[in-house]
This record gives structure tokens, sequence and C-alpha cells, in this order.
């Protein structure tokens, strides 16, 4: 039986009830930077935080991770976005500073250079982050 202390809440989703439970072990991290581990199967999420160090290094303590199906990483996609959307007609849109900006992809070189799937994926990186800065603009 669930211990009653834990923190619950009942929502309808998809017409079925669902109660959220925090498991025994739950714990609450703050992260200012995330590694992303793609593979055939699914995603993975390492989370961390940015130590910077008296000699101007930086180093990442990294101290969860977790693993998704791509069909939940769509579906975090679609929440994510709405989240930013709301958050930023409520506030004002989110700076950016440049010092963290995605780098601009690198073109395909060698023999990825001739690969139609390999030009695909560098447009595509290539437009996103376009329409990234894009959506910067106040």
């Amino acid at each position: 039986m669930a211990d009653e202390t834990l923190e619950h809440h009942v929502v309808q989703q998809a017409g079925q009830k669902v109660t959220f439970l925090r498991h025994e072990n739950f714990e609450s991290w703050y992260a200012n930077n995330i590694q992303y581990v793609p593979s055939e199967w699914d995603l993975k999420l390492i989370f961390g935080e940015i130590e910077p160090h008296p000699d101007g290094t930086i180093a990442v303590l990294q101290h969860t991770a977790i693993v998704q199906s791509w069909l939940q990483a769509k579906l975090m996609h679609y929440w994510l976005t709405l989240q930013l959307a709301i958050y930023e007609q409520a506030h004002g849109t989110i700076p950016v500073p440049m010092s963290v900006m995605p780098p601009e992809p690198t073109p395909p070189e060698g023999n990825l250079k001739d690969d139609p799937a390999t030009q695909k994926a560098y447009e595509y990186i290539k437009k996103a982050r376009e329409q990234f800065f894009t959506s910067l603009a106040p």
C-alpha cells in the first residue's frame, strides 16, 4: 500500500483516472546542464550542474540519468514547447546569452559529404538553429 504521506494527485488522462504518487526514493535535483545520449531504442538524458573552478575551467557534476522511449521524448517535446510558449507569453522572451547558443553545425565532410541522409540531417539541424535564433527576436 502506498505511503499516505507521499505527495500525490489524481488527474483524468485520455479517459482514465491516473494517480501520481511519489516513490519513497523520490528526489528533487537542480540541473543547468543536460547531455543527450540517443540510441535506436531510447534517449538517455544525463543531468548535471556546472561547477566553475578558480582557474577559469568548468566542470559538470553529473548526478542523474533518465532513459526514456522515443515516444515519451516526442510527447515531452510537445509539453515542453507548450510550457515555454505559455511562460514567454506571460513573462516575455527568455534571453539566451551568445555564450550558450547552439554552435553552427559543421557541414558533412569526406565520405559523408555525398551521403543523402547525412546531408538531410545537416540541413535540418541548420534550419532548426536558424528558427531557434529567429524565435529569440523580441
